[in-house]
């Protein structure tokens, strides 16, 4: 098993994400880790070359980590531990109040952001399948790529500029449309490093 620790950048890290990648290698003496730290303003492109790069070096797992996040060394032995093709640790937005960056799944099967209209109607305490979750805390098996088209990342805007789909949305709905599940651990802690941790 080789991890390929993907964290995309806009040239800079926050101390705290450095130090518990490090702190994650350290400990997990038994996982191969590939390093793959890129650095660019579009972050749709950084990932498309951490994938690649991936794919190069035959890694079993990309493990997509932001720039702005602090987590334990216990995060991705807990993520790998579930087997799933897709799966992601829980966190918030980098804003008051607090909000989950998630996307839950309605009846019908499509996504509502709103915890009430989903048909869970409150955050479980264990693993649940989720519509989106945010990318910056994301275990993908690479065996999902060999099944999508580029781009893997596909990003939207409305008439107005903004942008209307992230490129984690856009992952995410190309991999539903290719069979596959995406999953939430929201019982990590895992911080959204800003002016303090949200």
């Amino acid at each position: 098993m080789k991890i390929g620790i993907a964290v995309s950048t806009y040239g800079t890290i926050k101390a705290k994400t450095a130090f518990s990648i490090i702190e994650m290698i350290r400990i997990n003496r038994q996982t191969e880790f590939l390093p793959i730290f890129t650095y660019g303003g579009y972050i749709a492109e950084n990932k498309a070359r951490e994938v690649t790069t991936a794919q190069n070096c035959l890694c079993s797992h990309i493990f997509f980590v932001d720039y702005d996040m602090k987590f334990e060394p216990v995060v991705l032995p807990k993520l790998l531990s579930y087997d799933k093709d897709i799966v992601g640790a829980m966190y918030n937005y980098r804003y008051l109040p607090l909000e989950p960056m998630v996307k839950y799944l309605k009846e019908d099967g499509e996504w509502t952001a709103k915890i009430e209209e989903s048909a869970i109607k409150k955050i479980p305490n264990e693993l649940f399948e989720v519509g989106a979750t945010g990318g910056g805390m994301l275990l993908v098996k690479m065996s999902v790529f060999d099944k999508l088209t580029r781009p893997y990342f596909p990003m939207e805007q409305d008439e107005e500029g903004q942008r209307s789909m992230t490129e984690d949305s856009g992952f995410f709905l190309k991999a539903q449309a290719a069979g596959y599940k995406v999953w939430c651990d929201p019982t990590l802690n895992i911080k959204h490093v800003g002016d303090f941790e949200y």
